[in-house]
């Protein structure tokens, strides 16, 4: 149970993270999106806002508020994800909450992702 909630968990972060890339790249911030994937997946550790803020030439203030809204983002494509499987919308943030559950409990030796 725990090992295909965790595959569902992971394929429906992909699709969520393949929406919110492809939407950018619509609109031209394909660059941004790179260079910000680090931080949505849980990825950033030993990287350096202030770095990635310089190579996409903006101040750190503003690299943050793009973090903040890629999360967003992030979070909304899954919550529109999510509610492709569900026949309640009123049960999607209880499965979203589910999705959480079965990344933060990995097996030995794997290591999780974070949808925020």
């Amino acid at each position: 149970d725990a090992w295909f909630d965790r595959q569902w968990a992971l394929a429906v972060m992909d699709r969520a993270l393949n929406r919110v890339a492809e939407g950018l790249k619509e609109s031209g911030k394909e660059r941004q999106f790179e260079h910000l994937k680090p931080w949505l997946v849980g990825d950033a550790e030993g990287l350096s806002q202030a770095d990635a803020a310089a190579k996409l030439s903006v101040t750190t203030g503003a690299l943050k508020v793009a973090i903040h809204r890629l999360r967003k983002r992030f979070r909304d494509a899954l919550q529109r994800e999510i509610a492709q499987t569900v026949d309640d919308p009123n049960d999607v943030e209880g499965e979203l909450r589910h999705l959480i559950a079965a990344l933060s409990h990995t097996g030995a030796g794997e290591s999780g992702a974070s949808p925020e």
